[in-house]
């Protein structure tokens, strides 16, 4: 009887190790235990895996996030670097893309006025719509051009900020591009709130914003893509990174009263989605390890908001709002998708990933 209760006891404790782990796991030591899957990952082009450029960008954001420089970041192939700076076609794809490439070059110490076979700022530059105030065709990529106007040390035209003002919703949210019917999204919502934070004619709005994000809050303490989403209001990690830099920008503890559930935090939901590869999952099913969810998951776990790291570039200012001769298109490509796919498809494309349960948010569009 002794033995028989001796293997129940340790069948016991073997069954709750798991959880034992994830409570004791921290934000940064999740965060390198992310980075170290993430380093055996990189292909021998220098490429990280994803649906295309802008993931492997995303990439080396999170490596600067942990203090380290990814410009000579390779798995005995070439760098990151080099294959981000032979991407000319997707830093001409639409703004978006010009605005995270010009944020990983800015964390790689590289100017953006030379990277990927164009000037950035001037990329960016040339989809500013000066009767409108944006930047492109979408709200997103919008909140990315606005950052990487940060990023360089430059201050975005004020239109430009009165802009993404205006387009916020009843909820306080932000949509992906700009309309009610479109409705609130976390992920959209987490990056203007980024590209807001420190602005004095903002406070309200982000206040406002705050609130909407509250709204969406799982009782696993995590987010979705958006509480009515079609897809389901599972939390994902993704939506719960973008909330968490969110957060981060605005200075607000994620530990705070105000963003528990029970016991249960944003940081403990994301850490809780962690493989023991150190990916971490998209959602809580199925259990595959996620290559965009990890990316984006690790600036969020060590607290960073966007832009990473910012560095002054000579001529910024005059270039993020001057028209260039030939005008970049601006509709915005899904990740790593060719430039030349028609946006119809990308979207009917994402829907049947989404359906899948497979990570392909608009949030991850770039």
């Amino acid at each position: 009887m002794r033995r028989l209760t001796l293997a129940l006891l340790a069948i016991a404790l073997l069954a709750i190790q798991p959880l034992t782990l994830h409570a004791q796991a921290t934000g940064p030591s999740a965060a390198q235990t992310a980075l170290s899957w993430m380093r055996s990952q990189q292909q021998a082009d220098g490429a990280f895996p994803g649906f295309g450029p802008g993931d492997s960008a995303d990439a080396a954001l999170a490596f600067a996030a942990a203090g380290e420089n990814p410009a000579a970041l390779s798995n005995g192939g070439a760098t990151v670097l080099a294959f981000l700076q032979a991407q000319s076609a997707y830093a001409k794809s639409g703004v978006g893309s010009a605005a995270k490439l010009t944020l990983a070059a800015v964390a790689m110490g590289q100017s953006p006025r030379q990277f990927a076979g164009s000037d950035l700022l001037q990329l960016i530059g040339g989809a500013y719509d000066a009767q409108t105030g944006q930047y492109g065709a979408d709200v997103y990529g919008h909140a990315l051009a606005l950052l990487a106007i940060r990023a360089v040390q430059a201050t975005a035209p004020a239109p430009a900020v009165q802009r993404v003002l205006d387009l916020q919703l009843q909820d306080g949210g932000w949509s992906f591009d700009g309309s009610a019917a479109t409705g609130s999204d976390t992920n959209t919502t987490g990056l203007v709130v980024q590209a807001l934070a420190g602005e004095a004619s903002a406070a309200q709005a982000l206040q406002r914003a705050l609130d909407y994000l509250k709204s969406q809050q799982n009782d696993d303490g995590g987010f979705p893509y958006s509480q009515t989403s079609q897809f389901g209001s599972a939390s994902d990690a993704n939506s719960t990174a973008a909330v968490l830099q969110a957060l981060a920008a605005l200075g607000e503890s994620p530990d705070g009263a105000a963003w528990t559930r029970g016991d249960k935090t944003p940081l403990v939901a994301l850490i809780a989605l962690q493989n023991s590869s150190g990916a971490l999952r998209y959602q809580a099913t199925p259990p595959d390890d996620n290559a965009l969810a990890t990316y984006q998951a690790v600036p969020a776990l060590l607290g960073k908001a966007l832009p990473i790291v910012t560095s002054a570039v000579p001529g910024a200012q005059e270039a993020i709002a001057a028209p260039v001769a030939q005008p970049v298109p601006v509709t915005l490509p899904a990740t790593g998708a060719p430039a030349e796919t028609p946006l119809a498809a990308l979207a009917l494309g994402a829907l049947m990933l989404l359906s899948a349960g497979l990570v392909v948010r608009r949030r991850a569009a770039l």
